[in-house]
């Protein structure tokens, strides 16, 4: 695979977070779809690695933006119970 396949699967992941986030769901079920995305975008990231050793995963995390749109939910979920 190359830099071209990983940029389009990272894009990919990053408008399903963006759908997640702006969908109607709760904040619950906004935290647990984006759990499961960010565990896909992980499984992804271990694949790609394997397949090519100059898959720099960290850039592939940034770029898929899920672990921000996690973190913003998370956040949002910890103000609701204050």
């Amino acid at each position: 695979m190359t830099k071209k396949h990983f940029e389009m699967v990272a894009r990919i992941l990053k408008h399903r977070a963006r759908a997640i986030i702006n969908s109607s769901a709760n904040n619950e079920e906004k935290n647990y779809a984006l759990f499961e995305l960010r565990n896909t975008m992980y499984n992804f990231s271990d694949e790609f690695e394997a397949a090519n050793p100059k898959f720099d995963s960290l850039k592939f995390a940034e770029a898929c933006k899920v672990e921000k749109y996690f973190q913003i939910i998370r956040e949002d979920i910890y103000q609701e119970s204050q």
